[in-house]
């Protein structure tokens, strides 16, 4: 091998080492999988960077050169004057595509009977495991065209590092952190599927008390990934 390895082609590799897709080890007898998804790469641009913004930004910035140097320089100049600014703006528009689709493809959302857990990060692997118990709340944020997040508030005592969430996490909340399901397509659909299984664990929670459960703390897993 040359060493001359693709991000996206190591990546896969190492997931395809997951005994069950999303999860660092194998579901438990008595857990199923009930929703499965990843984030949506156009929403990540437009929610997360603001790549809409940033684009009217940098046409701003352009025509403004422009105005400022109509008369002052000559067509030629201007044309190239245009033509450079035009490029770095359309690299840095690449940039981020290309990184909030490198975000999206190698997020992964599960939920199970049991727990939440979120296998995120493109350089970093990370899993996070969040048992139903843990969660204290969920707030669900929907957009007219169908899509939204999914932001939960932990139990107290119980706590992730920003760093390790974001993007998949509620912006700004830096002294207590909050996981967030990003960039969901028909995320009503998923909010109704969570609803149904944490009230349902919350039951079985309750009448189970004093009884040893599996995948009841809070754990982070993490793999990092050669490049």
């Amino acid at each position: 091998m040359n060493g001359k390895v693709s991000n996206a082609a190591m990546q896969e590799s190492v997931h395809e080492l997951e005994p069950t897709r999303g999860f660092p080890e194998p579901l438990p007898q008595n857990e199923n999988l009930i929703w499965q998804g990843s984030p949506n790469f156009w929403f990540i641009a437009k929610r997360v960077f603001y790549v809409k913004q940033i684009a009217f930004y940098f046409a701003l910035i352009i025509f403004v050169a422009l105005g400022l140097n109509f008369g002052k320089l000559s067509q030629t100049e201007l044309i190239l004057n245009f033509l450079l600014n035009f490029s770095l703006a359309l690299t840095a528009m690449l940039l981020i595509l290309g990184l909030s689709f490198l975000i999206s493809s190698t997020a992964v959302y599960s939920l199970t009977n049991k727990r939440l857990v979120m296998r995120i990060g493109v350089v970093l692997t990370v899993t996070l495991n969040i048992p139903f118990n843990k969660i204290e709340s969920a707030e669900l944020k929907k957009y007219p065209d169908g899509s939204g997040d999914i932001s939960i508030k932990l139990a107290s005592g119980n706590k992730i590092a920003y760093p390790h969430l974001w993007p998949h996490c509620r912006s700004w909340f830096f002294s207590d952190p909050r996981p967030r399901l990003t960039g969901l397509k028909k995320v009503e659909n998923v909010a109704n599927h969570f609803a149904k299984s944490w009230g349902l664990e919350a039951k079985e929670i309750k009448t189970n008390e004093g009884k040893n459960k599996s995948n009841n703390d809070i754990f982070v897993n993490t793999k990092e990934i050669a490049l």
